[in-house]
């Protein structure tokens, strides 16, 4: 009981710190296959996950996102993952809750004669719900308050595994254009606040690069603890279609550039089976804009787990 009050006070500690910044969160492909601080391939054959974060985004939306995920070690070398996210989100303009994304991806064991490392290679997809239209009284709403980005993206990723150690890539490529989205402040006529969020009218995301290099320390008995460095690189400028003026896309200003962010987690093994954790992040370097709706300025992520 120690070991969990301990871990619970030391992370969520460590994620107020990040208050009042742009958060750690990203497109989803940072929790994918060998791209997660868990590798897929680990020694349970199969594994059932609850994820619970919740943070505050831009003009303090309250974001709750639960997911379920399945993990399947089909052999020493291949691994199979599948994700479902759903969303609630509170603020300003309304309420809104639906169905987000799903992510699949296949995880596969290069041949490496050095055994100290363990080298892997991950391919998958993230398939949207919906549109990214969820809208308050008929008036479509910002994406701090969608579910899904609305865009069906391609992930790919590498990473090497020592026992300490955790170094990798990934890359993350929206592949269906612009989301269904509407959202433009001169729709909310009278409404200020909403001047205070970027359009998304038609929002066409650019790709973003991940590189993560992570410590792994333990287990110590029943605790293990991970402490690193994630970057984000968003490779350009996001733009939205400004139909009240020329119809054209508006490329969005300080939307392209670098987040990189420390990142801690622990995770309590309450029996073989069964495992608790929580994780956190706090930004270091951010961009100007955030316009796909992901900023948190307070995160908490906590998660339960079963192998089987």
């Amino acid at each position: 009981m120690r070991s969990i009050t301990f871990l619970l006070v030391l992370v969520f500690s460590f994620a107020c710190k990040a208050t009042n910044a742009q958060g750690c969160s990203d497109a989803g492909f940072c929790t994918v296959g060998n791209l997660s601080q868990q590798p897929a391939i680990a020694a349970a054959k199969q594994k059932l996950s609850i994820l619970l974060p919740i943070g505050l985004g831009d003009e303090d939306v309250l974001v709750f996102s639960p997911a379920i995920q399945y993990d399947n070690n089909l052999s020493k070398t291949w691994a199979l993952q599948a994700k479902l996210t759903t969303n609630y989100a509170n603020g300003n303009l309304g309420t809104a809750a639906g169905l987000g994304d799903i992510f699949v991806s296949a995880t596969y064991l290069l041949p490496f004669k050095k055994e100290a490392w363990k080298i892997s290679a991950t391919l998958g997809a993230k398939l949207p719900l919906n549109q990214s239209n969820l809208k308050e009284n008929g008036l479509s709403l910002p994406m701090q308050y969608q579910s899904s980005l609305g865009t069906i993206d391609l992930i790919a990723g590498i990473a090497a595994n020592h026992k300490k150690w955790q170094l990798a890539a990934g890359w993350q490529q929206p592949l269906s254009g612009a989301n269904g989205n509407q959202f433009l402040p001169a729709y909310w006529a009278g409404n200020n606040d909403a001047r205070q969020y970027t359009s998304s009218n038609d929002f066409n995301r650019k790709a973003d690069l991940l590189f993560r290099t992570l410590y792994k320390s333990g287990p110590m008995g029943k605790f293990t603890f991970h402490a690193g460095l994630l970057g984000i690189l968003h490779t350009g400028k996001d733009t939205y279609t400004d139909a009240n003026i020329s119809n054209k896309p508006v490329a969005i200003k300080g939307s392209q550039g670098l987040t990189l962010n420390t990142t801690l987690a622990g995770w309590y093994a309450i029996s073989n089976k069964m495992q608790v954790g929580i994780q956190a992040g706090v930004p270091l370097i951010v961009r100007d804009k955030r316009p796909d709706g992901l900023t948190r300025s307070f995160l908490i992520a906590p998660e339960i787990s079963w192998s089987f």
